[in-house]
């Protein structure tokens, strides 16, 4: 297995990240759920609701709530804008949007009769988005210190990586000097301030596939199982260069450096939720999510080229490429609890707070489950001890509210996100409004979320941290069928 320096987006925080580190895992367990329009346009919070087929992956006793079958269509369009700076340089923005489906639900509803304590069985198959990964970002700035300083010690203590110092030794950004002795331009020179940018281009979903079971038991009990099927497709794309306009460093002109990696994978978990309505009016829940177990294919690739000057003039060097390198490992993502509370008052409308709990330091790979080796069983342990020092407990909560005017509804709602990282104090934040239109056997609901978060990414161990910020806009429409 071969480190990959790599730039990954975990959603809203953005960190450094080589492949199989410990910054991947939030991409899997960091998520921000959708499903349906009315789901994204109430803020999310239907943990004691219920008949909202986005709710299926959140507490699935909701499905029991169902009083008819229903069939849910959710297009999507999605709009992320990234800003990125380094330290006393301009900032630079960059958008990227894509469309998409964020739900699609089918429910059939089942009563046992009236003389069953059981009022209603009923079975829910679809799936709802968990995590979007299209981002765009790209920065640009004069700093001090070079990529170079980690291909040349690498390569002067033997540790040759075909994805890095190898590629910087044969584009002859590494050489042997006079007396035959390992050198590169930057020494004597390794804070020599250059030009430096970066363009990260990400891609993909992780998708869940929800298969779930609920029972009504004499309206007052509800309780639900679902199976979710995560489906993950993640690409990054990069290039990072760095040049010398000032001529800080003899002979150095210009390096390029690009990135490719692919993940994909399919995991399986188990939620188990309960809904109980104490009044008419007032509603709890409580729902639990095992471990997500994930099975990951990565698929990853590098370029280096040097350009310099010497005495016979320019020399603009032959772009050298890596191997293409393949890894399957395995990753467990932490247990999820969630406590639910609404008040629900009859053509009026509702109010709603779920608080949900995770332990991102519990993440964990396996790097070894299909192949014995002890170099990655070791790699595996520094990597899952450095999960365990970097995370943290974290709390998410979700707001939202509805208003019923006849046939009319009108939403809105709040989400505070928890940030994983070790000492974080503040939250990532969401906006959720929307509206709709309920008939006797149709439905028309448009949803939007506004979400913005803080970060950075540095392209190599060591460089100047460029700060990040990310506002998403998300616009859902949803149609539904009742049958």
């Amino acid at each position: 297995m071969k480190k990959l320096s790599i730039l990954a987006f975990a959603l809203l925080c953005l960190s450094q990240s080589y492949a199989q580190n410990a910054s991947d895992v939030l991409r899997y367990s960091y998520l921000q759920p959708s499903g349906s329009a009315r789901y994204v346009g109430a803020g999310g919070a239907f943990g004691a609701l219920g008949a909202e087929f986005g709710a299926i992956s959140q507490n699935p006793a909701g499905l029991a709530m169902f009083r008819s079958n229903e069939l849910t269509l959710t297009p999507a369009l999605r709009i992320a804008n990234s800003s990125a700076a380094i330290s006393g340089n301009p900032e630079y923005s960059d958008d990227r949007s894509k469309f998409g489906f964020d739900n699609i639900g089918l429910v059939f509803n089942t009563s046992p009769g009236e003389s069953s304590s059981w009022k209603s069985f009923n079975f829910g198959i679809g799936y709802n988005r968990q995590a979007d990964y299209n981002r765009a970002i790209y920065y640009e700035g004069d700093a001090s210190g070079t990529i170079m300083n980690g291909y040349f010690n690498d390569y002067q203590t033997n540790n040759v990586d075909p994805f890095g110092s190898e590629m910087a030794y044969n584009a002859n950004a590494i050489y042997e000097d006079g007396n035959g002795n390992l050198t590169y331009d930057f020494a004597g020179n390794e804070n020599a301030t250059v030009r430096r940018s970066q363009i990260l281009n990400t891609y993909g979903r992780m998708n869940e596939m929800a298969i779930a079971f609920a029972g009504n038991y004499e309206e007052k009990l509800m309780v639900g199982a679902t199976i979710g099927v995560p489906f993950v497709n993640y690409r990054i794309e990069g290039e990072y260069v760095e040049s010398d306009p000032a001529e800080a460093v003899d002979y150095f002109d210009r390096l390029t450096y690009t990135e490719y990696l692919r993940s994909n994978g399919v995991g399986i978990n188990l939620k188990l939720g309960v809904i109980y309505r104490i009044t008419q009016a007032l509603r709890v829940g409580a729902a639990f999510h095992t471990p997500t177990a994930i099975s990951l294919t990565d698929q990853y690739s590098n370029t280096f080229a040097y350009d310099y000057t010497d005495g016979s003039g320019p020399n603009i060097g032959e772009v050298q490429n890596s191997p293409d390198g393949t890894f399957d490992y395995k990753l467990r993502t932490p247990w999820r609890a969630s406590a639910s509370a609404a008040v629900v008052v009859k053509k009026i409308g509702f109010l709603s707070a779920d608080v949900e709990w995770v332990d991102y330091s519990a993440n964990r790979y396996n790097f070894t489950s299909d192949v014995a080796s002890s170099s990655n069983k070791e790699y595996e342990r520094q990597v899952n001890n450095d999960i365990t020092r970097s995370y943290r407990q974290a709390m998410n909560a979700r707001f939202g509210a509805e208003v019923v005017l006849d046939e009319f509804r009108l939403r809105g709602g709040f989400n505070l996100l928890g940030k994983p990282e070790e000492g974080a104090t503040d939250f990532n934040t969401a906006f959720t409004a929307g509206a709709g239109v309920r008939g006797k056997s149709f439905f028309l609901d448009f949803g939007y979320r506004r979400g913005k978060g803080v970060g950075s990414i540095t392209p190599y161990t060591g460089a100047p941290v460029a700060e990040t910020s990310v506002v998403t806009n998300d616009f859902l429409l949803t149609l539904g069928f009742k049958f």
